[in-house]
């Protein structure tokens, strides 16, 4: 269907709509959604617990196998903090990164919040706007898209719209 090997990612905080908008491309695109959280809730099951060691390694294992796949995919996750690493299997397994970067005040950020009940990111909030600035300001130039507070409300049309026309090149 398509004749390049792209991933979809994002920068951003945790709650900033990543999923949202995974689902949304996924349906308009028919793309599938590798999902960092789905595998941290079956670490949970299987275990009782999360292991972030057993998540860790789940995780790159599978990510390891789609890019090895050839097919693109979106990453519903925050690469913000593993973008280093990340970036290099992706160059290596010969895939062109999309990145779309949620760039959200603390001020809306702490609205999703309170909306999703995401009670234990709001004590925590500091440190993942901290993250996200320190990943904008040492990756910008890999950044394609930027959504802010703005951009916000009509993220999934902005959002669709700018991949498409990525794709069309």
């Amino acid at each position: 269907m398509y004749n390049k090997k792209f991933i979809i990612t994002f920068a951003g905080a945790i709650g900033s709509s990543k999923t949202p908008i995974s689902h949304y491309l996924s349906i308009k695109l028919n793309l599938p959604i590798f999902n960092n959280d789905a595998i941290r809730s079956e670490v949970k099951e299987d275990m009782g617990f999360l292991d972030e060691e057993e998540y860790i390694r789940r995780r790159d294992i599978r990510l390891k196998e789609i890019l090895n796949s050839g097919i693109p995919f979106i990453y519903d996750a925050s690469i913000d903090r593993a973008w280093k690493d990340k970036k290099e299997y992706i160059i290596q397994a010969q895939y062109e990164p999309y990145i779309i970067s949620l760039d959200l005040s603390k001020e809306l950020l702490i609205k999703l919040y309170k909306a999703k009940s995401y009670n234990d990111s709001l004590l925590v909030i500091d440190t993942f706007i901290q993250d996200h600035n320190y990943f904008l300001g040492k990756y910008e130039d890999d950044i394609n898209l930027h959504i802010t507070d703005k951009d916000f409300k009509d993220r999934l049309n902005i959002v669709y719209s700018n991949v498409k026309k990525y794709l069309k090149r």
